[in-house]
């Protein structure tokens, strides 16, 4: 009796103990069994789950910098200004197959040309955006080719120049197509193609978009020189008459009077951009020399039928390169921009006060004493085409951390 008693007890207790585990959803891994069985040892399977990480995280990439800058404004005949800013940028890429997942998360006020937050409010705390979300696909056996869907980098092939046209910190929405083309040692045809959500209105059926086209051709005729030539044509579809619904309106462009603040462009804009670029190293000296000339081939003009200004463009050359353990980098460009030369609300927003409308000159340097530190000086001295004075002193001294 004793014993058929233990038995009954032994089964329900084992019973119970099954039934917890099932309401608890916890099921043992295989290599928790064969720990039980002995087949492995507890190091054992810890090795083999060990792998499986590895195996995973192998396909995950992290990244991100954090900026703190010091920023001095000197206006004629506005009012001088200084502030303090700072950048955080989160990034992260998924290898899925063929497919690559791309995440960054950045500060800012949510402004399509700026991730900076200025130090201010009294220590209220600052937002997280999501600066890029997008799918890539790139064939294992067709790298000449790679799709992009969703809020991307910039798809088409720009150099420092470029931020004629586009300031460093826009991440365009929409879908692009990029082909490469090897046409044989150190010669790469590339075609960039790209259509881009601007805005869409709920109300009517003009929503805007930016088409673009790139074709460019990248030859190496000699060892440790590169050069790139590369000409965009962008199409702004339904921009005349109307605004984007952006967060910020950069000066420059032709606008609607009233209201005040309205955004609103009274031109088209059809823009033609050249892209050179000549990469070399003067023995162990990396420099490159570069340029970008823009036009706006739809004809703007004024509220009054006058033609604008239509074309601009920037040149300069950087000696050096920061980013390796004691490197260093000093640069020099001259910009000018007219007014309708391009969209002002995608272009730099840190010369002058952004947009067009503007000339000047852009020096900077920079040193970097660790891969993962820089410390950068960029001055920019500007003065507004137009009739109306508006000259703009800007410094910013940058201190990065890069991980």
């Amino acid at each position: 009796m004793k014993g058929w008693f233990c038995s009954v007890l032994m089964i329900l207790g084992v019973g119970f103990s099954a039934f917890g585990a099932r309401a608890e959803g916890e099921r043992k891994t295989m290599e928790d069994l064969l720990v039980d069985k002995g087949v492995l040892t507890k190091d054992e399977a810890a090795a083999v789950q060990g792998r499986k990480f590895a195996a995973w995280i192998d396909r995950v990439t992290f990244s991100g910098d954090l900026r703190l800058r010091q920023e001095s404004f000197w206006k004629d005949p506005a009012a001088d200004r200084h502030r303090q800013r700072f950048r955080l940028r989160l990034g992260s890429e998924l290898k899925i197959g063929d497919l690559t997942v791309g995440i960054r998360l950045a500060s800012g006020t949510g402004e399509q040309t700026s991730t900076n937050q200025s130090f201010d409010n009294l220590f209220s705390q600052k937002g997280i955006w999501i600066d890029r979300a997008f799918l890539r696909w790139q064939g294992s056996n067709s790298k000449w080719l790679a799709l992009t869907g969703g809020k991307m980098p910039n798809p088409f092939f720009t150099v420092y120049s470029t931020d004629a046209i586009w300031d460093e910190d826009v991440s365009p929405e929409g879908f692009a197509e990029n082909f490469n083309v090897a046409l044989g040692t150190g010669t790469v045809l590339f075609v960039n193609v790209a259509q881009l959500i601007l805005d869409e209105d709920a109300g009517d059926t003009n929503d805007q978009w930016l088409f673009g086209q790139q074709v460019g051709i990248s030859v190496a005729p000699a060892k440790d020189v590169k050069t790139t030539l590369a000409a965009t044509y962008y199409n702004f579809v339904n921009a005349e008459d109307g605004n984007f619904g952006q967060v910020t309106c950069l000066s420059g462009n032709t606008r609607a009077t009233p209201p005040v603040g309205s955004c609103e462009l009274l031109n088209d804009y059809n823009v033609l951009d050249v892209t050179a670029l000549l990469a070399l190293k003067a023995g162990p000296l990396p420099v490159s020399v570069m340029g970008d000339y823009i036009m706006n081939t739809a004809d703007p003009q004024d509220a009054a039928g006058n033609d604008t200004k239509d074309n601009g463009y920037q040149t300069g050359i950087i000696l050096g390169k920061a980013g390796d353990p004691e490197t260093w980098e000093a640069a020099y460009f001259y910009k000018r921009m007219g007014t309708d030369a391009t969209v002002a609300d995608l272009a730099d927003a840190d010369f002058g006060d952004g947009g067009t409308d503007r000339k000047g000159h852009i020096v900077w340097i920079a040193y970097s004493p660790t891969k993962a530190l820089m410390a950068k000086l960029k001055f920019f001295r500007t003065e507004r085409l137009s009739a109306t004075r508006d000259d703009i002193d800007r410094l910013q001294a940058d201190l990065v951390v890069k991980f």
